[in-house]
């Protein structure tokens, strides 16, 4: 069994390109992959700055293409019914506007893919889960991320003994480096970058009065750091009111009713914006109707919260995603030397893992070895039994039986470990081998 990573990142992509690769139901997503023929087991981690697939396949380049071609398929149906929505009806999308993005996103997006196989995609996941593939470079969201999705695809039946290994292996290594390493001591997350940025752009948060939408786990991370600035007053809003209840309560805010943000809105001098809504929750309109003169707004939702028009409306300053990549380099300089020490134990690691994959390969054989040797004991024990006939007992029986079977499992033990030896070490010759002797013997 092989790995392929086929990934989309805030390395190369802007978050337009995030946005559209976004599976809206990742769980579908996670099905649909895994249905596909050349694949066997598949893990989706979905975050605001990444969406990445690994599958576990024998051929990793034919199930490279068949994700690719589910991808591709996946995109423009979602790109058609968006533009059937701007235009009000599919059959008013004019042609040749849909070819037109279709070509744009294609090409943008080869651009933006990154693809890994074998060794190096497992070597960006151990790296994606210590935090080094972090735009916030130490961030500790992204350990949790990684065992969200991991335990999400457990759940849906799309992983196996390989991945179960793979995955431990990650989530091992992410919770090493963090106790052995300083790269998480005073590190930033996506959310306290953006307040970070907000502070930059209006020169202090003091007696300011911040909106924050959105009280999931993005947005907990936005209001820990908002709690830390002597602001006015917080507002907190979110579709399930109770939950901005909750969180309103903790920073001794005010929670707001969806339904009142416009009325929130022009209270606000800054607006953080990280909810998980399929579609923008800020429009123009809404803005507009607020009447607010000067206002910040940063949103740090995948798919983006605000309208791109937003940036338009007079008095108000428009930031996403790409916005963070400054603060994130800042970051990334300040953290070196613990890269450093991170990647040695990332070396160590991925050694053991190598050697654990390997045993998982050959166990096929080592059953298929025990159990022709199990077969020919029975038939030779059996034999011997017709030939003794009645002149021996119960008790005698149990002790060849016991016999026969001490026998053949020390002659066969040691060739068992000898395989799985050879598979550790990566002798393929020895693997071979014994696979043309022993499997399915």
């Amino acid at each position: 069994m092989h790995t392929v990573n086929i990934r989309v990142t805030h390395h190369r992509a802007e978050v337009a390109i995030l946005e559209v690769f976004a599976f809206p139901d990742v769980k579908k997503a996670l099905k649909d992959i895994h249905a596909l023929r050349s694949v066997k087991e598949c893990v989706i981690i979905q975050t605001c700055n990444r969406v990445e697939i690994f599958a576990a396949a024998e051929d990793v380049n034919l199930a490279y293409h068949d994700i690719v071609d589910y991808l591709m398929e996946d995109v423009i149906s979602r790109m058609r019914s968006r533009k059937a929505f701007e235009h009000g009806d599919a059959e008013c999308v004019p042609p040749d506007l849909l070819t037109k993005h279709i070509v744009e996103f294609s090409a943008k997006l080869h651009d933006a893919m990154e693809v890994e196989y074998h060794t190096d995609a497992l070597r960006h996941l151990l790296r994606l889960a210590a935090g080094i593939e972090s735009m916030i470079v130490g961030e500790d969201q992204i350990l949790g991320q990684v065992r969200h999705a991991y335990n999400l695809a457990r759940a849906l039946g799309t992983v196996g003994p390989f991945f179960e290994k793979v995955f431990t292996k990650a989530l091992h290594v992410g919770q090493l480096v963090r106790a052995k390493t300083n790269i998480n001591k005073g590190a930033v997350s996506i959310g306290s970058a953006a307040v970070e940025l907000a502070e930059e752009v209006l020169g202090s948060l003091e007696g300011r009065v911040a909106l924050l939408i959105g009280a999931g786990e993005m947005g907990k991370l936005v209001a820990k750091s908002l709690a830390e600035h002597r602001l006015e007053s917080i507002l907190v809003a979110n579709r399930t009111y109770s939950r901005a209840e909750n969180l309103a309560a903790e920073l001794g805010g005010r929670a707001v009713p969806f339904e009142a943000l416009r009325e929130a809105i022009a209270e606000s001098d800054l607006i953080i914006t990280a909810t998980s809504s399929p579609e923008a929750i800020i429009t123009r309109e809404l803005i507009e109707g607020a009447r607010k003169k000067q206002l910040v707004i940063i949103d740090v939702a995948i798919p983006r919260d605000v309208s791109e028009d937003v940036a338009s409306v007079e008095g108000v300053r428009l930031f996403n995603i790409d916005s963070l990549r400054r603060l994130a380099e800042r970051n990334r300089r300040a953290r070196e030397k613990e890269i450093v020490k991170v990647e040695k134990i990332i070396d160590r690691e991925m050694g053991l893992l190598i050697r654990q994959l390997y045993r998982i390969d050959v166990e096929g054989i080592v059953r298929d070895l025990f159990r022709e040797a199990e077969r020919v004991r029975q038939r030779e024990l059996g034999r011997a039994m017709r030939m003794l006939g009645n002149g021996i007992g119960e008790r005698e029986r149990r002790i060849i039986d016991d016999l026969t079977r001490v026998i053949v499992n020390r002659l066969t033990s040691p060739i068992a470990e000898n395989i799985r030896r050879a598979a550790e070490q990566g002798d393929q010759e020895a693997v071979r081998v014994a696979e043309k002797w022993f499997r399915g013997a």
